[in-house]
C-alpha cells in the first residue's frame, strides 16, 4: 500500500511538473489575417513558464484580447493537454486619416492599428477629432460596406469643421453633403434615385454637390 502510494505521487509530481507545448490557434475569419500565429504565440509565451495546472486560461484570454487586432478569444485545454486558442479578428470598415496618425474603425466603433499582414480597402475618413461621432461614422461606414451601391461608388468620408458628414464619388469630384444622422436611409434612398438618373444621362460629373439634407429631395449644385 505504501509502494503503491509512493508511486501514485511519483506519478502526480511529474504530470503537474509538464508544460503544455502542444498549441493550436484558429484565427478567424481567414480571409484576411491582420495578426500571424507567431504574434499570439510571442504574446503569451511568458505563460507558458509555469505548470500546465498554473496556467490561468482567463489570463491568457485577457492577454489576447489586449490587441489591436483582436475582438475577443477563447482558450481552453484538451484532455490531452493540448492548448486550444481561437481568436476573432476585428473588422475593419474604414480607415481614418487624423493631423497626426491613421488608424482603422471597425465595426463596433473601436480602433484598430494598421497592419503589416493585411491592407483593406475601405472608405477613408478624413476630419476625424475628438468630437467625432464614431456611432454616426460607423453607421455610414457599415452602410457602405453592406450596400452594393454604395459600396461600389463611395470612396471618402469627409467630416467638416461642424461635424457634418459629406460623400466622395469614386471616380468624380462630386461631394454628397449628408449632414446628420436623421432619416439616414431616406437620404441613400434619394441619392440612389437622383445617380441613376443622371447616370444615365451622363450628367453625374456637371454636379459639385448634392445636398440630401432636405426631406425627400435632392438640391444638386453644377
Amino acid at each position: 500500500m505504501i509502494l503503491s502510494i509512493g508511486i501514485l505521487y511519483a506519478s502526480n509530481i511529474k504530470n503537474n511538473s509538464r508544460t503544455i507545448d502542444n498549441v493550436n490557434i484558429s484565427i478567424k475569419p481567414k480571409s484576411n489575417y491582420f495578426i500571424s500565429n507567431d504574434s499570439i504565440r510571442s504574446l503569451i509565451n511568458n505563460e507558458f513558464n509555469f505548470n500546465k495546472d498554473s496556467i490561468y486560461l482567463s489570463r491568457i484570454e485577457k492577454i489576447i484580447d489586449s490587441n489591436t487586432y483582436v475582438e475577443k478569444s477563447e482558450v481552453y485545454k484538451t484532455v490531452g493537454d493540448q492548448l486550444e486558442i481561437t481568436v476573432i479578428q476585428k473588422e475593419p470598415i474604414a480607415r481614418i486619416i487624423s493631423s497626426d496618425s491613421i488608424f482603422y474603425l471597425d465595426k463596433n466603433s473601436n480602433f484598430m492599428s494598421l497592419s503589416e499582414l493585411q491592407s483593406v480597402k475601405v472608405p477613408i475618413i478624413f476630419g476625424y477629432n475628438e468630437f467625432s461621432d464614431l456611432k454616426f461614422l460607423t453607421n455610414i461606414s457599415l452602410m457602405i460596406k453592406e450596400d452594393i451601391f454604395l459600396n461600389k461608388n463611395i470612396s471618402q468620408i469627409l467630416i467638416d469643421q461642424e461635424q457634418r458628414i459629406s460623400l466622395k464619388l469614386k471616380g468624380f469630384k462630386t461631394i454628397i453633403e449628408i449632414g446628420d444622422n436623421k432619416n439616414l436611409k431616406n437620404k441613400i434612398q434619394n441619392l440612389k434615385a437622383f445617380y441613376n438618373r443622371a447616370f444615365t444621362k451622363n450628367e453625374i460629373d456637371k454636379y459639385k454637390k448634392l445636398n440630401l439634407q432636405f426631406e425627400n429631395q435632392v438640391v444638386a449644385v453644377k
